[in-house]
């Protein structure tokens, strides 16, 4: 990446003295240099995640908001070695990740809106039951990962997270009762038989070749009660041997 200066230099490199912008021009020019570059920057720091850190835009949609207790330095990254900018005193920042007692905001400094990390001291205190609600979360996020990369469902799924694992559903029913809301999805599920063909190469040769082809094997129910999983049931096919009700924690509601 080349550095703002290094810019500035090759705009003026081989241009006449008449040529060359005033100094209120020449600031403006570095000024967007360092907005378009620290811009980049801050868009890099989004997309690369810190190892061990919980990001709650796993959770929740809803900003979180939290108090800055007066100017505080902000960080790049949270070894807090790379300084950033200043966050003004008083504002409310959006918490979007937490590593230990390093918070990962966005907020405004001096220079325009920064997102980076900082000390949870420079904050206002976030509430214990909050932060125990966090790390669950984010444990149950794991366990929903692992069972999404094996196209398996549990109990306490919610809809979009069976969705992740099993696709959409073949057929779904919905019923409203005094108890709720509870659906019931089904699902087709599919297994790869292999079959021998006989076919001719480039060659003008006899040859024998196997293909696989999808094959329908069973049918699948997941019933959703208040739009998580309580039951699921195998219609049709072959039960699995050895199977089991896997069941997760339910997603928890936490407010700061």
């Amino acid at each position: 990446m080349v550095p703002p200066w290094q810019i500035i230099s090759r705009f003026y490199k081989g241009r006449k003295w008449g040529m060359i912008p005033s100094v209120n021009a020449s600031r403006i020019l570095l000024a967007v240099c360092l907005a378009i570059f620290g811009a980049i920057d801050c868009f890099a720091g989004a997309v690369i995640r810190e190892p061990g850190a919980i990001y709650l835009e796993d959770f929740t949609a809803h900003p979180v908001l939290v108090p800055v207790k007066a100017s505080a330095p902000i960080f790049y990254q949270p070894d807090l070695a790379r300084f950033l900018g200043t966050l003004r005193g008083g504002q409310q920042v959006q918490l979007q990740a937490v590593l230990g007692d390093v918070y990962r905001v966005r907020g405004l400094a001096q220079q325009g809106q920064v997102v980076g990390w900082l000390p949870a001291s420079a904050l206002a205190p976030l509430k214990k039951e909050f932060l125990e609600s966090l790390k669950q979360n984010a444990a149950r996020h794991e366990a929903i990962a692992d069972l999404i990369s094996k196209n398996e469902v549990a109990v306490n799924m919610t809809p979009d997270e069976v969705v992740a694992s099993l696709g959409k559903p073949a057929k779904k029913t919905s019923r409203l009762d005094a108890a709720g809301h509870s659906e019931v999805w089904e699902f087709v599920k599919f297994e790869r038989i292999p079959q021998e063909r006989t076919g001719y190469d480039q060659y003008g040769r006899l040859i024998n070749s196997v293909i696989y082809i999808k094959v329908p094997s069973g049918k699948i129910s997941v019933i959703f009660d208040n739009s998580l999983v309580t039951a699921i049931e195998q219609t049709e096919g072959n039960i699995e041997k050895e199977a089991r009700v896997r069941l997760v924690p339910a997603p928890l509601v936490f407010a700061n």
